[in-house]
C-alpha cells in the first residue's frame, strides 16, 4: 500500500505510522472501508427491480414500428389484399350468375345447344339421328358414315329432371323440347329451341374438331349403356 505526506508531500510506503518519516509532523492516514454486504445486496436487488420494470415496459410497447418503414412490408400487404379481393370476386360472380339465371333459361340453352350439335351432325352425316339412336347419337358414335363428333361432351336432363324429348321428322327440323316445370308432354309450358339452331351454317366447319379433341380430360362415352340410354343428361 503506498500513500503521500499531506504536508511535505513525500510519497510512503509499507504499513501507515502516525507520523511522517519526512518531516515528523502526525498523519491522520484514513481506514480502508469494509464492504457492507446488507448494503451490497440491497444494491443488487434495486438493480434487478429496474431490469424487470425496464422489460415490463418494452413489453407493453408492443412490437417495434422499423418493419413498417420497409417498401418490402407494404408490397407483400398490397399483394395479399389482391389476391383475397380476386378470390372473393370470383366467388361472388359465379353465385350470382348461378343464382341470376331461371331454370327456364338453362333450359332453353341446352336445348339451343342440342339444336346446334344436331345441325352439326347432319351436316356431317347427312341425316338426323333416327329415334332409335336418339340424342345418345351426339355423344357416341353411332356407327355411322362420317359421323365426326362428339357433337357434345355429355348428355343431362333438364333442370326440372326431365330427359329432353327428340323425334326426327320426314321433313323439316326434328322435334326438340323440355317438357317444363309440370314434366308433361304437350303442355303449354313445354320450351323448344330457337329454330334457326338447327342451321349452324358453315362458317364453323374449317375449324372444326370433335369434343374429343376440343375438351381435352372429357371422357367420351363408346357405348350406349355408358349414355344410360342416351336422354339421361344434357350438354
Amino acid at each position: 500500500m503506498g500513500y503521500r505526506c499531506p504536508y511535505c508531500k513525500k510519497a510512503l510506503a509499507g504499513e501507515p505510522e502516525p507520523h511522517c518519516p519526512g518531516c515528523g509532523r502526525v498523519m491522520v492516514v484514513p481506514q480502508m472501508r469494509v464492504p457492507n454486504p446488507r448494503l451490497a445486496r440491497r444494491r443488487a436487488l434495486e438493480a434487478i427491480r429496474r431490469e424487470c420494470e425496464h422489460k415490463k415496459a418494452e413489453l407493453r410497447a408492443g412490437p417495434a414500428l422499423t418493419a413498417f418503414r420497409n417498401p418490402t412490408f407494404y408490397f407483400g400487404v398490397i399483394v395479399l389484399l389482391t389476391l383475397i379481393g380476386a378470390s372473393l370476386f370470383s366467388a361472388s360472380d359465379r353465385a350470382v350468375v348461378r343464382r341470376a339465371e331461371a331454370p327456364q333459361s338453362r333450359a332453353l340453352r341446352h336445348l339451343d345447344a342440342l339444336a346446334e350439335a344436331l345441325g352439326r351432325y347432319r351436316f356431317h352425316v347427312g341425316a338426323y339421328p333416327t329415334e332409335a339412336q336418339g340424342l345418345a347419337a351426339l355423344v357416341r358414335d353411332p356407327q355411322v358414315p362420317k359421323w365426326d363428333g362428339p357433337y357434345v361432351s355429355l348428355l343431362r336432363s333438364d333442370p326440372w329432371g326431365t330427359p329432353y324429348a327428340y323425334k326426327p321428322a320426314e321433313t323439316g327440323y326434328p322435334t326438340l323440347y323440355s317438357c317444363g316445370p309440370d314434366r308433361l308432354a304437350g303442355t303449354a309450358d313445354d320450351l323448344h329451341p330457337v329454330a334457326s339452331r338447327f342451321e349452324p351454317g358453315t362458317a364453323w366447319t374449317n375449324g372444326w374438331v370433335s369434343a374429343e379433341l376440343r375438351l381435352p380430360g372429357v371422357r367420351v362415352l363408346r357405348s350406349l349403356s355408358e349414355v344410360g340410354g342416351g336422354q339421361g343428361r344434357a350438354p
